[in-house]
């Protein structure tokens, strides 16, 4: 899942609220499958156009 810019990803946990905005997109040939980890642990989930 190469990182796309303007993607904004999210803590899971409310009383975190750590969010993340991507300002530069990986290249094309990244291959990475991992999404961003909070620094409280948990994986960060993109947030989806409300």
């Amino acid at each position: 899942m190469p990182f796309r810019e303007g993607e904004v990803f999210r803590c899971p946990d409310a009383a975190c609220g750590c969010e993340l905005t991507v300002t530069r997109a990986a290249p094309p040939t990244c291959t990475g499958q991992q999404s961003p980890t909070c620094c409280c642990g948990k994986t960060m989930v993109k947030k989806t156009a409300s």
